[in-house]
């Protein structure tokens, strides 16, 4: 089963093509938890603690669109929204067209969006569980992450989102980091036998399992982030010399986060201690991608 954080971000990709691309735009709970439990193999009950850590992280926004209510058998129903200014941008016209539209058919008159909500608002409990109820709520409070994204924009960047899953689900990161820590340790054991180490090179087992376990659990440039965090520069290499990481673009991402850590070495001494670890590192991951990328243009030919 995949790690809590690789569903998470799945989930919210899945949300975020709901929202650009479904001719519904906004999915609900009422019609989509069975679905997106069906799709990530999770259950109801843990797909919505996951849609709570990510409104946590501030990946998602999530809006009440229907108050339960006991005495009528009336269950709450929940709306999820991508937090990013052109997808609340597009959701915010198509929820006003859609209020517009409900308001003329049951009142037989036009009013704008901001007259509706402005006159029906206070009194959004008479309009529990319908439509028009439905459509009120998402458009006030599609204004008002609006203004929450543009007063803390920068508690909606990818770092700032990342950071927060991370500490959400820290015991799971502490799992992944002990997992990467004992592949490693299996590669740098020096009590091994030299029958053992040529058992090793065998193709079937070229990858270590621990590795393999934790790749299962965790992205490959999450467990990277881990390494680069830990400054074990040596460890990637490794990594690479050993078949473990063979993707272009895994290589490529180690390059590319190697050569940003070399700009920032002016402000972090102790990066500076692993500077020649860290050129040695992106010299050998460019020659490997230029490797890779020669032999794709041979087979190409």
């Amino acid at each position: 089963m995949a790690g809590s954080i690789k569903v998470c971000l799945d989930l919210a990709d899945i949300i975020r093509k709901e929202n650009l691309e479904s001719r519904e735009k906004i999915p609900t709970s009422d019609t989509h938890l069975r679905v997106w439990s069906s799709q990530l193999a999770r259950s109801e009950e843990e797909i919505r603690k996951l849609l709570t850590a990510l409104r946590d992280s501030h990946y998602i926004f999530i809006v009440s669109i229907v108050s339960p209510d006991p005495n009528l058998f009336v269950y709450g129903e929940d709306a999820y929204f991508f937090a990013e200014p052109f997808i609340l941008n597009e959701l915010k016209k198509h929820s006003e067209e859609s209020l517009e539209k409900l308001y003329e058919a049951s009142n037989y008159k036009r009013k704008s969006a901001f007259q509706i909500t402005r006159e029906l608002f206070p009194k959004i409990k008479e309009f529990n569980n319908t439509p028009l109820g439905r459509s009120i709520n998402l458009s006030v409070m599609l204004e008002e992450f609006q203004r929450m994204l543009t007063a803390q924009s920068y508690e909606y960047t990818d770092q700032w989102r990342r950071n927060k899953l991370q500490e959400i689900f820290k015991d799971e990161v502490m799992v992944a980091e002990e997992l990467a820590n004992a592949a490693n340790f299996r590669d740098n054991d020096p009590t091994k036998r030299a029958v053992d180490q040529l058992k090793e090179q065998a193709p079937k087992e070229k990858i270590d399992s621990n590795w393999v376990k934790a790749k299962d659990n965790f992205s490959t440039e999450f467990l990277l982030r881990v390494h680069f965090r830990k400054y074990e520069f040596e460890i990637v290499k490794k990594l690479i010399q050993s078949g473990k990481l063979k993707e272009e673009k895994d290589i490529k991402y180690v390059r590319d986060t190697i050569q940003l850590m070399e700009s920032r070495l002016e402000q972090d001494n102790l990066l500076k201690r692993y500077a020649n670890e860290m050129i040695e590192l992106r010299r050998y991951a460019q020659a490997k991608l230029n490797m890779i990328r020669q032999g794709v243009g041979t087979k190409q030919q």
